[in-house]
């Protein structure tokens, strides 16, 4: 099925934007190269007058038009922007420029793209990690749910490891929004993120979260029979490594997981990379990025065989709770999710996968504007809601 009308034509646009700006590098290293090239060329013009006029006259007139050409497509009073000095260019590549970046920009997404979340009580609290940094969650209650005991689902954003957290506008909105809809406490985790805290600091900082969620179920009006487990992206990568690790440590009674656009295998033998053929991407970019990805958050790339660093590579999923797995038709991770379906239900574990047509990978978000998203969003209420039962 051919990209939801929305994302096709963001996609277009900004297809035309990166064309924009090779376009700029392209036309900026030859601006540069010419300059250096000057002194040469006007000795190389004076020898020319008198070895060859004609070919003087023509390289003039090229010369010419091509100045021409450029002057008619820049604006009056525009010039080349300076180029970044050395300091703001390494500030640039630093994780927490790219946070505070991200982050920005998530406001600003959300706020053209997505639904005004509804208020709840929120509450945060620090849990202690042995052997690992202490990890803040955020509690997240419906308005006027008084002493009720509630379900409740431990919950792990995306962002490649790297980028996110619960206070990004878009992942504060999203549990804003499933906590109401859905009538269910979510219990967020802000754990720690790459390259600073490698694998398995997450793992072990949800785990943690997981036993103290248990352990204080009565104080939080908990009901610990009906807890579940929730991630998105990279973050559905450690909300399904924390559940095997819950099945071999602690064994606590989780009910169900829901993974959304998943990676389960960081070895990238489960990649699909048709999607981002048909969306004409450059493969070796996707190949690029998504190896990225895994050294900044194993550091070690042999790691990636770990069961808990890639789920689906677990000898065993039996005894893991029953599972609804979500993935998107233009997302190279689709066969993440759908294999990890296959993996659960060979091993006697109830296991879904839905694939969304015509979504991309952050598809969810758009509730404002696409369809689909609306659709996504109560489907994984639905999901939720079998909680109370």
């Amino acid at each position: 099925m051919p990209l939801d009308p929305y994302f096709r034509d963001m996609y277009l646009a900004r297809r035309r934007d990166m064309i924009a700006e090779a376009r700029g590098v392209v036309t900026g290293f030859l601006a540069a190269a010419a300059a250096r090239l000057a002194p040469w060329r006007r000795g190389a013009s004076r020898r020319a007058l008198v070895e060859s006029p004609s070919r003087t006259v023509g390289t003039t007139a090229a010369g010419t038009a091509v100045a021409g050409a450029e002057a008619s497509r820049a604006p009056a009073g525009s010039g080349p922007k300076p180029p970044l000095s050395p300091e703001e260019k390494a500030k640039r590549k630093t994780p927490g420029w790219k946070r505070r970046n991200a982050k920005k920009w998530d406001t600003k997404l959300y706020g053209r793209v997505g639904l005004t979340p509804p208020d709840v009580d929120m509450t945060d609290a620090t849990v202690d990690v042995r052997g690992y940094p202490a990890v803040r969650v955020r509690v997240y209650r419906p308005l006027g749910s008084g002493n009720e005991r509630l379900p409740a689902v431990l919950a792990f954003f995306g962002g490649s490891f790297q980028l996110g957290g619960v206070d990004y506008t878009s992942v504060d909105a999203t549990f804003r929004m499933r906590t109401a809809d859905a009538n269910v406490v979510h219990v967020a985790v802000d754990y720690a993120l790459a390259p600073e805290h490698r694998y398995p600091t997450q793992i072990e900082q949800g785990h943690a979260a997981l036993d103290w969620l248990f352990r204080s179920s009565d104080e939080l009006g908990i009901d610990a029979e009906r807890i579940g487990i929730n991630g998105t992206s990279s973050g559905g990568n450690i909300a399904a490594a924390v559940t095997l690790l819950n099945r071999d440590r602690a064994n606590h009674p989780l009910r169900l997981q829901i993974l959304e656009v998943p990676v389960t295998d960081l070895t990238g033998r489960s990649i699909d990379l048709t999607p981002i053929r048909e969306m004409r991407i450059p493969v070796i970019l996707a190949r690029r990025e998504l190896v990225q990805v895994a050294n900044a958050y194993l550091g070690d790339r042999s790691r990636a065989r770990q069961p808990y660093a890639s789920p689906l590579r677990a000898s065993s999923h039996a005894g893991l709770p029953p599972a609804v797995i979500l993935t998107s038709e233009y997302d190279a991770l689709r066969k993440d999710g759908e294999a990890y379906a296959v993996a659960l239900r060979s091993s006697g574990v109830e296991a879904s996968a839905v694939r969304y047509a015509g979504a991309t990978h952050e598809a969810a978000m758009y509730t404002k504007v696409v369809p689909l998203a609306r659709r996504w969003h109560a489907d994984v209420v639905t999901a939720l809601r079998t909680l109370h039962g």
